[in-house]
């Protein structure tokens, strides 16, 4: 069973109230993420509240808002926030990004989003918000990055492997193809089941990086994720 809380080595995360609770995925996604050059990130579907935090914690002059649509998370992930070193520059909206309008464009979109379709259904209702696309679907979370990203901006996503062209057919709509691609196993002997992307409109050409967690098994770290995640969990 998930432990109420959750420690880094900068800060905290309290989730009892959470349906989704730190997992591999989002430290993963969080560590990756290149958070240089965005004065102003935004955090979809923010849950606990982690990656919100780890963007401040990597960009130190940031303003990072977070959006959360499920009303305990969002109580939580704010005071997750509050209880951070950087207080002062994460702040969590209780919202729907469906709605969301904002007078200063985002720099950086951030989002691990509900991405089981054609599954069966959640048995708990709020998770079927944070896990399934009960509430979130790519197209309408590429309808608000249309709205809320500045020109020149970047979105960043983890999906499962067999979700990816959904999500770019969608994306293409808008212009936003990807810039960075890095496909994931979780154990060296199995096939990729994730991959982590990073869009923008330069049309450029796309890195693709290739990562594994775990080389043998369980806690068999590989060097590069020891690396990707160093500065983030404890005992690395």
């Amino acid at each position: 069973m998930p432990k109420p809380s959750f420690r880094f080595k900068q800060f905290t995360i309290q989730q009892d109230r959470c349906a989704l609770k730190v997992g591999t995925d989002g430290v993963l996604f969080g560590a990756w993420v290149d958070h240089s050059g965005a004065d102003r990130i935004l955090d979809i579907g923010t849950g606990t509240g982690v990656l919100a935090l780890i963007a401040a914690q990597r960009n130190a002059k940031a303003t990072v808002d977070a959006v959360e649509i499920d009303d305990a998370a969002a109580e939580q992930a704010a005071e997750n926030a509050a209880a951070s070193p950087w207080s002062g520059r994460v702040h969590v909206h209780r919202m729907d990004v469906r709605r969301m309008h904002s007078t200063d464009p985002f720099d950086l979109i951030l989002c691990n989003p509900p991405y089981y379709e054609g599954y069966s259904p959640a048995t708990d209702d709020r998770v079927g918000v944070a896990k399934h696309s009960n509430e979130l679907r790519f197209q309408e979370l590429v309808e608000a990055v249309e709205r809320l990203l500045a020109p020149g901006g970047r979105l960043a996503v983890i999906v499962p492997l067999n979700r990816e062209a959904d999500l770019l057919s969608e994306a293409d709509r808008i212009g936003l193809a990807p810039k960075r691609r890095c496909s994931v196993r979780y154990v060296s002997h199995r096939p990729a089941k994730r991959v982590l992307l990073e869009l923008d409109a330069s049309g450029g050409p796309v890195v693709e990086e290739q990562l594994t967690l775990e080389a043998t098994g369980p806690f068999d770290y590989s060097p590069e994720y020891r690396a990707l995640i160093s500065d983030l969990m404890l005992n690395f």
